[in-house]
C-alpha cells in the first residue's frame, strides 16, 4: 500500500507456516487454485454470519495509512460484515473522527490525538492470528471502483526484525486504483524494501485485464513466496516474478551502523495478511463527483497453502510460466558511513545546508509516482543553494541524518527557500519532520514565498511536536526537513533551499 504501516510488535518463533492455536482447520480442504501437492493450512470460507475474530482484527483510527488517505478505518459493521458468504469491506462517505494515528498493541486507554476524516472503510488484518512465512496465499475477490478508490489485498511483516518501514518489508499481492469506466482495467503487484522511510525502494508489475472487468467479475489473486523468489498470478495466469537479487534490506545493528543483511532479508520472515478499501491519497488522488458511494469490495474466501517437505523452496508444488514477466528491482546503495565531530552536535546553529561547510547530512527523495531533479547551482550573493525541480507529481525531498543525532536539544528549524518566478505556481507548500517510520509531523503548511524572493522560514520544534496529528519524537529524527509542493499538484514547480539549521 506503499505505505504504510504498522508499529513494531513482537511476535511468536517464525517457523515455516505459524498458525494460531485457536485455530481449527475443516476436516475436509478446498482444492488448491493450482497444482495437486498444495496442503491448505489456513483458510476461511466466510460461511459463518459474522467475522471470525480468532482469525481477523480490525484496525481503527483516522490515521491515513501513511499516504494522506481520507478514511477513517472502524470496526463498525456498517462498514465490515458477511453477506451470502462473502466478506463485504464498504467505504462510505461520512464525517467520523478517530485516533489520528495507528494505536499500540498494548493500548490501555489514554486519550490520544483525534482526526476527522469525510470518508469510513474497513481494514481487517491476521496480525498474531494468522501469520505466514512461504507458500501460496490466494484470496477471490471482486474489487470496487471509481476515482480515488484503492483496494488492497496485502502483507506486512509481523514481528519487524530489520526495522521499520521498509526496511522490513512489504507485499502487495493485488491493488488496484482508480478503476473507471473510461480506463484500462489493471491491477498491481508490488514490494516494498530497502531501508526505512524515506528512502525506501519498490518495484512491481500490472496485470491487465482484457476480457473481463474485476469490478464485475469475481477474480483469484496470489503470490508463490518462497525462499529468495515472489511469485504474481491473476486466476491460472503467472505474470511477475521478482527474486532477492533485486531486493534488499539494509538495517541497523547494535552497534547503530547501517549494513546490508544478507540473504533473501527482509522476505525471509513472517507476515500476516490485510484487507482493506483506501479512498483518496498521495496515489490515487481523491474522489471526484463520479465517484459514487458506498464502495464494495467482496471477498469470496482466503486460502493460505504450504508445500510439504519444501516449505521453503515450493519444490514439487510451484507453478510457473517462463514467459512471466521478470522484474529486476533494484540494488542497494551504497552504504556510505558518515563520521562527524561529537562537538558538531554542541554548536548553538548545526548547519544541515550551507553553500560553505560540509554537512554530514545527506540529500535525498522519496519518488512515489514521479521525481524531483536535485542540484546544486550558483546563486549571485549566495553561492551554492539547493535546486529542486519536481517533474511529476507525488514525490517529496528530504535531507538524512546521520546516525546517532539527537534533536531534543534544539529549539528551532530554520531554512530559505525560493519558488522561482517562471516556474508555476504551486499553490500551496508542506514540510515535515520524520522520526523512524511512522513517526512524524505530518504535512505542516507553509505559507508560500513570493515567486522569485527569498523568504526565511523559523520554525520552532515544538509547534511540530503539538501538530495535530503528530507523533514527533526529537530523539529519533532521521529526516530533520521534508519539503515539497501540495500533493498532486506539483508538476512544474521549482525551489530553491538555501541555509538550512538547527538553533539550539
Amino acid at each position: 500500500m506503499k505505505h504504510l504501516h504498522l508499529n513494531t510488535l513482537t511476535g511468536m518463533t517464525a517457523t515455516a507456516i505459524v498458525l494460531s492455536s485457536c485455530q481449527l482447520l475443516p476436516t475436509q480442504q478446498p482444492d488448491a487454485f493450482v497444482g495437486d501437492n498444495w496442503q491448505l493450512v489456513w483458510n476461511d470460507e466466510f460461511s459463518a454470519e459474522t467475522i471470525d475474530l480468532n482469525k481477523w482484527g480490525f484496525e481503527t483510527n483516522c490515521w491515513g495509512g501513511g499516504n494522506n488517505e481520507l478514511q477513517c478505518y472502524t470496526d463498525r459493521s456498517d462498514n465490515s460484515f458477511i453477506r451470502d458468504g462473502k466478506l463485504v469491506i464498504r467505504a462510505q462517505k461520512e464525517t467520523f473522527t478517530g485516533p489520528a494515528d495507528i494505536l499500540p498493541a498494548d493500548y490501555d486507554g489514554t486519550p490520544v490525538p483525534t482526526k476527522t476524516l469525510p470518508y469510513t472503510s474497513a481494514r481487517l488484518r491476521t496480525l498474531n492470528k494468522g501469520d505466514f512465512k512461504y507458500g501460496r496465499i490466494e484470496v477471490r475477490a471482486k474489487v470496487p471502483g471509481g476515482q480515488g478508490i484503492w483496494p488492497a489485498i496485502w502483507m506486512l511483516p509481523t514481528d519487524w526484525v530489520y526495522g521499520g518501514w521498509a526496511a522490513s518489508g512489504e507485499i502487495d499481492i493485488m491493488e488496484a486504483v482508480n478503476l473507471t469506466d473510461d480506463e484500462s482495467k489493471q491491477v498491481h503487484g508490488t514490494l516494498h524494501y530497502g531501508k526505512e522511510w524515506p528512502a525506501n525502494s519498490y518495484s512491481g508489475a500490472s496485470f491487465d485485464f482484457v476480457d473481463s472487468d474485476p469490478t464485475t467479475d469475481f477474480h483469484t489473486y496470489a503470490i508463490e513466496w518462497a525462499d529468495g523468489e515472489i511469485r504474481w498470478y491473476v486466476d491460472d495466469v503467472h505474470y511477475a516474478t521478482q527474486r532477492e537479487t533485486g531486493w534488499f534490506s539494509q538495517a541497523v545493528n547494535d552497534e547503530g551502523e547501517l549494513y546490508n543483511v544478507p540473504g533473501s532479508a527482509p522476505f525471509d520472515q513472517r507476515f500476516h495478511l490485510l484487507l482493506n478499501v483506501a479512498v483518496g491519497g498521495n496515489w490515487p488522488g481523491n474522489p471526484d463527483d463520479s465517484t459514487e458511494f458506498p464502495v464494495e469490495m467482496e471477498v469470496d474466501y482466503v486460502r493460505v497453502f504450504e508445500c510439504p517437505g519444501a516449505q521453503a523452496s515450493l519444490v514439487g508444488c510451484a507453478t510457473k510460466n517462463p514467459r512471466a514477466e521478470r522484474v529486476f528491482g533494484n540494488q542497494p546503495p551504497e552504504i556510505i558511513k558518515v563520521e562527524f565531530d561529537p562537538d558538531f552536535i554542541k554548536a548553538d546553529v548545526v548547519n544541515v545546508f550551507d553553500n560553505d561547510d560540509v554537512s554530514p547530512f545527506s540529500l535525498g527523495q522519496y519518488v512515489g509516482n514521479g521525481s524531483v531533479d536535485m542540484s546544486q547551482i550558483a546563486v549571485e550573493g549566495r553561492g551554492q543553494v539547493t535546486r529542486l525541480a519536481y517533474n511529476t507529481d507525488e514525490s517529496v525531498v528530504y535531507w538524512q541524518a546521520p546516525l546517532g543525532f539527537d534533536f531534543s536539544e534544539f529549539s528551532r528549524l530554520e531554512f530559505d527557500l525560493q519558488v522561482l518566478a517562471d516556474s508555476r505556481s504551486s499553490g500551496g507548500l508542506m514540510m515535515k519532520i520524520d522520526c523512524f517510520h511512522p513517526c512524524g509531523t505530518g504535512d505542516y503548511p507553509i505559507v508560500p514565498p513570493a515567486p522569485g524572493e527569498w523568504t526565511h522560514y523559523s520554525i520552532a520544534l515544538q509547534d511540530l511536536v503539538k501538530h495535530p496529528g503528530s507523533t514527533l519524537d526529537l530523539t529519533n529524527i532521521n529526516t530533520p526537513l521534508v519539503i515539497f509542493p501540495d500533493w498532486g499538484n506539483q508538476k512544474g514547480v521549482v525551489l530553491l533551499v538555501d541555509d538550512v539549521k538547527l538553533v539550539r
